[in-house]
């Protein structure tokens, strides 16, 4: 009861952002202490429910309206900053390092300025080697952060309020953190520690395999190559590469049975003490110990509290239920940081232990007269499948995709990987302590049997994953209710009566509703930072994605798997029929490829110059790959009907010259549906803009793409004069490092009195077009400030 109520009020707060009086939690706890008075038990176990709701609505209060000194002095300028890092450093996907202060200095023109909060430091490239309690020095702009208004976006804001981050800063290499003293304490040094550890596993194992090692024994996945991580993800293993409940167990196992084997060669302790309690015991600073070395991770911590408790419960003679033991572990994590729940790690940890505690034991029941190794395949069997039931809606719901392969992965990976890669690599790092030669031999016996499991993984994840569930939070709760009914109604008719219909209702929304049409054009120009790609949804119901976004600095930039898939599976697009690419910078064409190597697509709309060029080498690869048909837009041809609107390209025309900047020879186009027209501008500049105005291709528009991100360049008055857009739609990033879009734009399409929607400020722009010409606009994906 009083874990169910803490949740409630968590996650009513979470939802809503509203937070009662603070003289409600006093109010709850007199009245519970008055209803113990009373005989009967309803008013005392209401009163509690009521205590724990309104708790868990006030404890968020700190995460999500703080006091934070350092928003203030958010601003264009740089500032000197003094801090001390209050965790370990975590790498990033693109091979840069996040880094977490606690400021308590800052200098302004060379004036301090009184300031505290914890900040979040974004290194470009590069690992950080500083540890826990370290006291840098930097100079850095410091942020608020924003989300970018795109449909299926994480929720950026609210994840780092509940890491008390509100500020964050940028530096290029870790060289700009200067140390100016090191840290103390035991946390320094078991950071250290993990570092030398993660140095010897380097030296001996330096390719993948000492990464997948590191990631195994120390939480640390930043030597993982990200293909392969991708492939774990794919086959339903990738939470082999982080340390869970199963790892922990398995350490906390071999400790014992090492310990015991060490105390039965005692005489003395075989008569005088029960060796296998004392082995336990013994076993458990040693587990806590390794709970700090490999992070603190939730799963880590929620298995390292369930071991304490059944050790505790055995030690004191009392029978252990695991269901009782799950509770037990979660207040615990979340009366000491109520934030946790929300984290993506414990909620998938609590599921498949929940699942496996609640659904295993009456499924292998029948099982029992199997053979020893028949009964463990069994086991092993039934576990895997359970795991995946107890977490599939919120895999589904986080990452879009689902991997029912997993049942047959773990099946060869967790032998593999969990039984023999972690016992025999937690062996070498405890011998290397001692002494480095003999420990290489039992990590290069781990690194062979992680070679055997990549390349199971390798060929499983070639097997389709299933993308086409998309739950919603309401998928989430029932799936949770169904837990709940099979774990705590007590008889089995009562279980299947209350689990059945909720299990119905989650099929029945799994069914994906046939998306009619409304006759209507809609144009969603999504807000992917300093980059372009808008999605249209013709009338005829079929999709047109032009341009992916990108970073035109940064080629790592995940914008296809971390933006641009998330906002397609929220608007229900299951398949892109034209795939449209206005030019080769990366801004424009990283999410094409991405799209064009990950997702279903129809046709690929794009110049010959364009596709002539060096920088679409690997686009020509995976379109002839996937065998993709090609679909020359060109502007000495005819206009293509498609959807039910007809494109009508009209730049570059025949005989361009092929320039070293690709935005002259940018796709201009237009669209037309019934009297309404977009036009379509790339990058293009005024000089190709008064070239179409010479060839007379420009018609007034009710809808303008605005060229170049609003760039100064482009869209000159004869432009504007002709085209007459009534509405213009700027792609930027916010405080773009380009200072996009310029106020000169601007300006002149405020002159010729076009109504202009921003990326930037407003997030992702939707434009329903009907065909009598009427245009309407929303932007109720906007930004959260």
């Amino acid at each position: 009861m009083p874990l169910a109520a803490l949740i409630a009020g968590l996650a009513t707060t979470h939802l809503l952002d509203v937070f009662p009086p603070a003289w409600c939690l006093a109010a709850s706890l007199a009245t519970t202490l008055a209803a113990c008075l009373v005989r009967s038990r309803f008013p005392f176990l209401l009163s509690l429910a009521l205590f724990f709701f309104v708790w868990g609505q006030l404890s968020l209060q700190p995460y999500l309206r703080p006091d934070c000194a350092l928003e203030r002095l958010a601003s264009g300028s740089p500032v000197v900053i003094d801090g001390e890092l209050d965790c370990r450093p975590e790498p990033t996907a693109s091979g840069g390092s996040r880094v977490y202060l606690q400021v308590d200095r800052v200098s302004v023109d060379d004036r301090e300025v009184p300031a505290s909060g914890r900040l979040l430091v974004y290194v470009k490239e590069g690992r950080v080697g500083l540890h826990t309690g370290d006291r840098v020095r930097f100079t850095s702009r410091i942020r608020v952060p924003r989300n970018l208004g795109l449909p299926g976006e994480s929720d950026l804001v609210r994840r780092l309020a509940y890491q008390q981050v509100h500020a964050t800063a940028f530096v290029l290499t870790p060289e700009d953190l200067v140390l100016l003293r090191g840290g103390k304490g035991w946390l320094h040094d078991i950071d250290l520690l993990a570092a030398r550890l993660g140095g010897f596993i380097s030296q001996v194992e330096p390719g993948a395999e000492g990464g997948v090692l590191k990631a195994l024994l120390l939480g640390d996945r930043r030597d993982v190559p990200e293909r392969l991580q991708e492939d774990f993800a794919r086959s339903g293993v990738n939470h082999i590469l982080s340390i869970s409940g199963f790892h922990v167990g398995i350490v906390f196992l071999s400790l014992c049975h090492f310990l015991y084997y060490l105390a039965r060669r005692s005489e003395w302790l075989a008569l005088h003490v029960k060796l296998a309690p004392l082995a336990m015991l013994a076993s458990l600073p040693m587990v806590v110990f390794y709970l700090f070395l490999s992070g603190q991770a939730p799963a880590t911590l929620r298995s390292v509290l369930m071991i304490c408790v059944v050790v505790a419960a055995l030690r004191l003679k009392r029978e252990v239920d695991p269901i009782h033991t799950i509770m037990l572990a979660a207040c615990a994590i979340l009366f000491a940081a109520p934030q946790t729940l929300f984290d993506i790690s414990f909620q998938l940890s609590f599921l498949a232990i929940w699942g496996l505690s609640a659904l295993t034991p009456p499924i292998a029941a029948p099982v029992g007269k199997a053979g020893r190794v028949g009964l463990w395949v069994l086991l092993l069997c039934i576990a895997s499948a359970v795991a995946i039931l107890a977490t599939l809606v919120h895999v589904a719901y986080y990452f879009q995709r689902v991997s029912l392969i997993g049942l047959v992965a773990n099946l060869l990976v967790v032998p593999l990987m969990g039984y023999g890669a972690v016992v025999l690599g937690f062996s070498a790092l405890v011998l290397s302590c001692f002494w480095e030669a003999p420990a290489e031999l039992p990590l290069h016996l781990a690194a062979i049997l992680v070679r055997w499991a990549d390349q199971v993984v390798e060929h499983l994840s070639r097997v389709p994953v299933l993308t086409g569930y998309l739950p919603d939070r309401l998928d989430l709760l029932l799936a949770c209710l169904v837990l709940c009914a099979i774990t705590f109604l007590k008889s089995n008719p009562m279980r299947v009566a209350a689990a059945l219909p909720l299990l119905a209702a989650l099929v029945v929304r799994a069914v994906p509703a046939a998306q009619g049409t409304d006759g209507s054009m809609r144009v969603y120009f999504l807000s992917v930072g300093q980059g372009d790609a808008t999605l249209v949804h013709l009338p005829d119901g079929t999709w047109m994605l032009v341009d992916g976004g990108g970073n035109a600095t940064d080629s790592d930039t995940r914008v296809g798997a971390r933006l641009l898939l998330p906002a397609l599976r929220a608007l229900s697009v299951r398949r892109i029929d034209y795939l449209v690419l206005s030019h080769g910078h990366p801004d424009h064409l990283q999410g094409v490829l991405y799209l064009a190597a990950n997702f279903e697509v129809g046709k690929l709309l794009i110049h010959p110059l364009t596709m002539a060029s060096p920088e679409l080498q690997q686009l020509k690869w995976v379109v002839t790959a996937r065998d993709i048909p090609v679909l020359q837009l060109r502007a000495d041809l005819p206009p293509v009907r498609l959807g039910g609107v007809l494109l009508q390209p009209l730049w570059p025309v025949a005989g361009t010259v092929v320039r070293s900047d690709a935005n002259a020879t940018s796709l201009v186009f237009g669209l037309a549906y019934g009297r309404t027209s977009i036009l379509f501008t790339g990058d293009i500049g005024a000089t190709q803009e008064r070239e179409l105005l010479d060839r007379g291709a420009l018609q007034p528009c009710g809808l303008l793409k605005v060229a170049h991100h609003g760039s100064r360049h482009s869209s000159c008055d004869e432009f504007l004069a002709a085209v007459q857009p009534q509405t213009a739609v700027i792609s930027a990033g916010y405080q773009n490092a380009f200072h996009l879009p310029a106020p000169a734009t601007l300006a002149r399409l405020q002159r010729h009195g076009a109504r202009t929607c921003r990326t930037d400020l407003e997030g992702t722009v939707e434009a329903v077009c009907k065909a009598d010409g009427t245009v309407l606009f929303s932007t109720f994906w906007g930004h959260f400030n």
